[in-house]
């Protein structure tokens, strides 16, 4: 999965959490324990260092839920490409994190910047997060988890049929696995292994999660991105078929990081998202 994408859904899952119970819990220092902080050197939110203390910060500041949010847009870089083409570039993603409370909502969008490239621990990156405030809502990026796993697996599908056919392997293979974890009990082979707080998301979102995870195949030189057809029909059919499944997988993402918490009301989950594209392409 993308790093970028990764760190964002971390931050909501966990930080929402422990926003529920924050009164009888330590705010989790992400940033030195959880694998989407592994390469990251430092991390400011808004001026304030680490999670710890911004997700202190948001508490008192009466702010109730983080939602992964997908505004349309990427945060810097990436202008002029399509979504799946720009994820590939750091601060290409378009996501972000949407906090929400007594004092309306605030988009939060990460810069990400090598700080030591040559650093001997790996942790090559400093993060800046900054914010801004709002007219979103946490309905523009609640999606029926049923809903985004059908999705998935219909491009999931796809994917396996168009990479048989045409003799691309491994990518059949990678497909058919992510396609497997839609009904799969464990997840040990997802790279991330705690996207998620202990005990606090149910089993379908986290398939939903570990398939989208599995599915991410959008990157640089060497990944799927990468491939190209002399065959102007079947290239066109690779570019379609890429960006359905770049959309599966982001509102897999946005379905399984923001479905309702225990202990908080549930809402009519918001059907708009089939009506707009969230990704701007």
């Amino acid at each position: 999965m993308n790093g970028e994408l990764a760190q964002y859904f971390a931050l909501a899952t966990h930080g929402s959490a422990w926003l529920q119970d924050s009164d009888v819990r330590t705010a989790p220092a992400l940033d030195q324990s959880n694998s989407t902080f592994q390469f990251v050197r430092t991390v400011t939110f808004a001026g304030v260092p680490g999670t710890g203390p911004w997700l202190k910060k948001l508490a008192a500041r009466g702010v109730d839920r983080i939602w992964l949010a997908a505004p349309g847009r990427p945060s810097n870089g990436g202008k002029g490409l399509e979504a799946h083409i720009a994820a590939a570039f750091a601060g290409g993603m378009q996501a972000g994190l949407l906090t929400t409370g007594r004092r309306g909502s605030e988009l939060w969008r990460a810069s990400w910047e090598a700080g030591d490239p040559a650093a001997a621990d790996h942790r090559v990156w400093d993060i800046h997060y900054r914010c801004d405030e709002v007219t979103l809502t946490p309905d523009d990026f609640r999606i029926p988890v049923a809903d985004a796993s059908s999705t998935l697996d219909s491009a999931l599908e796809a994917a396996v049929e168009f990479s048989q056919v045409h003799g691309l392997r491994p990518w059949d293979s990678v497909f058919v696995k992510a396609r497997a974890l839609l009904g799969a009990d464990t997840f040990e082979d997802v790279y991330h292994q705690d996207l998620f707080p202990e005990g606090r998301f149910d089993l379908a979102s986290r398939r939903l999660a570990a398939a989208a995870q599995s599915a991410w195949v959008f990157g640089g030189m060497g990944s799927w991105n990468d491939l190209g057809f002399a065959d102007a029909e079947t290239h066109t059919e690779y570019e379609r078929l890429s960006r359905e499944l770049f959309s599966a997988v982001t509102q897999s993402c946005l379905a399984a990081a923001n479905v309702p918490l225990t202990g908080e009301e549930a809402r009519p989950q918001h059907r708009s998202w089939l009506r707009r594209r969230l990704l701007g392409g």
